[in-house]
C-alpha cells in the first residue's frame, strides 16, 4: 500500500530529525494523570503537547479567548519546572518550521506506541492537541493525513472550531468541542444534537477550591446543564467512549478556578455553579 511505503521512507528522515530537534519527544505516553486513568480501560494513550495560543509564535489555538489566560500551560509540573514549557514551546517551533521532519519523528513515535500497547495487552490511541486546536484533518504528509496513515488507530481531541468547520471526518478521529464565554446557544445545540459532545468547565466547588479541594476539587460532578446529561469527563480523558450528545463537565483547575484571572480580568471561561452539598454528594464526597 501506499501509505505503507510512506511510513517506511519516511525513516530515512530521521538522522535529520536527530540534528534538529531540542525536545525528548512529541508524544507523552500515559505520563499525565488523566490519561493514566485510561490503562484501567484497556487503553495506552500518546498525547502531544504544543505551546497552546500563540505562546511559540506560531498561532496553534486560532480560536482561543479566556481559556488562553487560563491555560494549563503553566499548571501542574509546568508551574515549577522550566523545562517543561520550554519543550512545549520548542517542539511546537519543530511543527513549523520542519514539518517533513516533525512527520518523520510522529510516524516512529506512533510505531513505538503500537509496538508498546501491544506488549502490554492494551488498544493504543493518540490525542495530538493536548494545548492545540491544530485541524489535522487539512495536514498531510507526501499527500496523506495522519489519520490516513495510521487508519486501525483511534485518535481524538477537543476543539474550540464550529460545528460546521470540522465536518466529514476520518472515522478514526473523534472531536468533543470545547465551550467557551464565545459558545452561543445554537453552536451549543448544534453540536450536541448533531452527536458531538460539548466538554464544559465547571467550577463546582463547594470549598471554594479550598480546604480539602485546595489541590484539587473532589466535589461530584453535576448530572445536568441546560437540560443535557453531563459526564465527568475527569474520570478518564477517553472521550471517543462517552455517550453521544452529552455534555462532558470538566472540573476547574489552576486559575481557572478564579473569578478574576491574574490579568484583572473576569473570568468569564469556566461556569461557576452555585450549589450546597445534598447528603447524596456528601457520601460520594467521602467515599
Amino acid at each position: 500500500m501506499q501509505q505503507d511505503n510512506i511510513i517506511i521512507d519516511s525513516q530515512e528522515l530521521l538522522t535529520e530529525v536527530k540534528q534538529l530537534k531540542n525536545f525528548s519527544s512529541l508524544l507523552s505516553i500515559s505520563a499525565d494523570p488523566k490519561t493514566i486513568k485510561g490503562l484501567k480501560n484497556g487503553f495506552l494513550t500518546g498525547i502531544q503537547y504544543l505551546a497552546p495560543s500563540n505562546i511559540s509564535g506560531f498561532n496553534v489555538c486560532k480560536n482561543s479567548g479566556d481559556c488562553a489566560k487560563a491555560c494549563l500551560m503553566f499548571a501542574g509540573r509546568g508551574a515549577f519546572d522550566t523545562n517543561i514549557p520550554k519543550a512545549r514551546i520548542n517542539r511546537t517551533k519543530f511543527f513549523f518550521e520542519h514539518r517533513d521532519c516533525y512527520f518523520a519523528l510522529l510516524i516512529k513515535e506512533i510505531l513505538v506506541l503500537e509496538n508498546k500497547a501491544k506488549k502490554l495487552n492494551l488498544i493504543p490511541c493518540i490525542r495530538l492537541n493536548g494545548m492545540s486546536d491544530l485541524t489535522w484533518e487539512r495536514i498531510r504528509f507526501k499527500g496523506h493525513t495522519i489519520f490516513e496513515l495510521f487508519p486501525h488507530i483511534q485518535f481524538y481531541d477537543y476543539s474550540k472550531y464550529g460545528f460546521n468547520s470540522r465536518v466529514n471526518l476520518s472515522k478514526n478521529y473523534h472531536l468533543t468541542y470545547s465551550y467557551s464565554e464565545k459558545t452561543t446557544e445554537e453552536e451549543l445545540h448544534t453540536n450536541l444534537n448533531n452527536n458531538r459532545n460539548v466538554a464544559v468547565v465547571f467550577n463546582i466547588c463547594v470549598n471554594d477550591n479550598k480546604k480539602s479541594c485546595r489541590n484539587k476539587c473532589k466535589c461530584p460532578m453535576i448530572k445536568t446543564y441546560k437540560g443535557y446529561s453531563v459526564i465527568d469527563g475527569d474520570l478518564s480523558d477517553l472521550r471517543f467512549l462517552d455517550t453521544s450528545g452529552s455534555i462532558v463537565g470538566l472540573r476547574a483547575k489552576g486559575e481557572a478556578t478564579n473569578d478574576i484571572l491574574s490579568d484583572g480580568t473576569l473570568n468569564k471561561f469556566t461556569i461557576k455553579i452555585h450549589r450546597t452539598l445534598t447528603d447524596l454528594d456528601i457520601k460520594q464526597l467521602v467515599a
